[in-house]
């Protein structure tokens, strides 16, 4: 079954054909050289059937907030796929395409109103969500790192993104740096990780006291940017109280009809 895109990509033997590709929202930029997303427009997803709904009521990974983790674990085929080594645009992407797959493209959300406090339902076109990918502007490099200027030094800074995992790790050697008594922030070490060179100085001492002597207007500038740098879906919808008319505008709620829809 051929979904989204597929390019030249054939379906796993082993399932009988019960898979269809997903195209990434990054197109599998920006991750690393051994990472199994690495440069892939398209991953290998297993149709659902009653072995994941049996993942999505199991109470124990309910209970545990685990529930979309093991799903994951369970339809993506990638070998060496890691839940905490992707990025959110992905996985909400691959999410939405499992839900497509299963259910349809039809998302009835339930809307609560702004104005006369009552509720309301608002079809989503889920197919209209995922092909709506928000590209970033940011220079990018051959390396999949990114490239700004930066408005009060005009240093001109290159830097890559980082994976949940890399993310999780600098929270943890802060935590650690603190006990020992070293001084350090969780901003300093990131831009630590993030950052490869300045001015094309790849050298770590030099950036490190790049990093020291950063103005504030240029960590802003560098903080807000990398934030943007990531392709996102766009699950902005605009929709109208059925009760009274009230026009509002929101992103996509996730609630439990979305992967338990009545038929």
């Amino acid at each position: 079954m051929k979904k989204f895109s597929m390019g030249e990509s054939k379906p796993s033997t082993d399932l009988n054909g019960a898979t269809f590709f997903l195209e990434l929202p990054t197109k599998g930029r920006f991750y690393p050289d051994n990472h199994p997303f690495h440069d892939k427009e398209t991953i290998e997803i297993k149709m659902m059937t009653t072995k994941e709904e049996e993942i999505l009521t199991n109470p124990s990974y309910v209970e545990k907030e685990m529930t979309v983790e093991k799903l994951l674990e369970s339809i993506v085929l990638e070998e060496g796929f890691e839940v905490n080594e992707i990025f959110e645009t992905d996985k909400l992407a691959i999410l939405i395409g499992a839900r497509i797959d299963a259910y349809g493209e039809d998302y009835p959300a339930i809307i609560a109103c702004g104005g006369c406090e009552k509720e309301y339902t608002f079809n989503i076109n889920l197919k209209e969500v995922i092909g709506n990918v928000r590209e970033s502007d940011i220079e990018k490099t051959d390396k999949n790192s990114l490239i700004i200027e930066v408005p009060k030094s005009k240093k001109v800074i290159e830097f890559r993104l980082l994976l949940p995992s890399e993310i999780a790790s600098i929270e943890r050697t802060v935590e650690k740096m603190k006990k020992l008594n070293i001084n350090t922030s969780l901003m300093t070490e990131f831009y630590k990780r993030i950052i490869l060179s300045v001015d094309g100085d790849t050298n770590r001492d030099n950036i490190g006291q790049f990093i020291d002597n950063l103005k504030i207007m240029d960590s802003r500038f560098l903080s807000a940017t990398y934030y943007k740098s990531l392709p996102t879906l766009n699950t902005v919808f605009k929709s109208a109280c059925a009760h009274c008319g009230q026009e509002q505008e929101g992103g996509m709620p996730i609630q439990a009809n979305f992967f338990f829809p009545e038929f």
